[in-house]
């Protein structure tokens, strides 16, 4: 199956079976209980909320669901004035920390790709395969860039789709054919984000693999 089909045909029913399997309070952790939030321990070895996706459509799946969170964040960094418009016609889910504590932080979409591999003392590090996507991402990423200008084509014509699109290319955690695309001056990327789960503004967490496996534990972060 090819992204572009599984994007299509399977990614929604999938999400909505992977939300569906998480406690509410942790799915809706926000103030607005119609925002989606994924924790970051919920992507883990650590918990069984993957199992609902089939082996084969894992990779698939994860890839979506970091393209989704991307495009949300993008929009909200770098367009804020129409972020509301946005996020009611997608509701796109959001990928947070973990309580107590890092709940307040909103996580850099590619610490995804290390969520789903993740398995704190190692104990359930045999729970799943391991997920790979890199032999996937340019195939998944010429299929958001074409949801991304079609999106803004149809229902957001105020939104330059190839100006969102370089400041997404920008966040990619690899290189990709996309790359000279990025190649634009628009300073530090994901810069501050309001969590919506407090009133004060908090940092888009992007560190390392590591770092997000100690504030998965609830200890003590940096934001960018």
């Amino acid at each position: 199956m090819t992204f572009a089909e599984y994007y299509r045909e399977h990614f929604r029913s999938d999400i909505q079976r992977f939300m569906m399997s998480i406690p509410a309070e942790s799915r809706n952790h926000d103030r607005d209980k119609s925002v989606f939030t994924v924790q970051y321990d919920k992507l883990t070895k650590d918990t069984p909320h993957l199992d609902t996706v089939p082996p084969a459509q894992r990779a698939h799946f994860v890839l979506a669901l970091f393209l989704s969170v991307l495009v949300d964040e993008v929009c909200f960094t770098h367009f804020k004035a129409q972020y509301e418009q946005f996020r009611r016609l997608t509701l796109y889910p959001k990928f947070i920390g973990n309580c107590p504590g890092s709940c307040q932080w909103h996580f850099h979409p590619r610490d995804i790709f290390a969520a789903v591999n993740y398995s704190r003392d190692g104990q359930n590090a045999g729970r799943r395969p391991d997920i790979a996507v890199y032999n996937s991402f340019d195939e998944a990423s010429d299929v958001m860039k074409s949801e991304v200008f079609d999106f803004f084509a149809q229902h957001m014509t105020t939104i330059n789709p190839a100006e969102f699109w370089r400041r997404c290319v920008v966040e990619f955690p690899y290189k990709t054919k996309h790359d000279n695309e990025a190649a634009i001056g628009i300073g530090r990327p994901l810069a501050e984000r309001p969590s919506l789960t407090t009133v004060r503004t908090d940092r888009v967490y992007g560190g390392s693999a590591g770092e997000v496996g100690a504030a998965s534990q609830g200890t003590s972060q940096t934001g960018r």
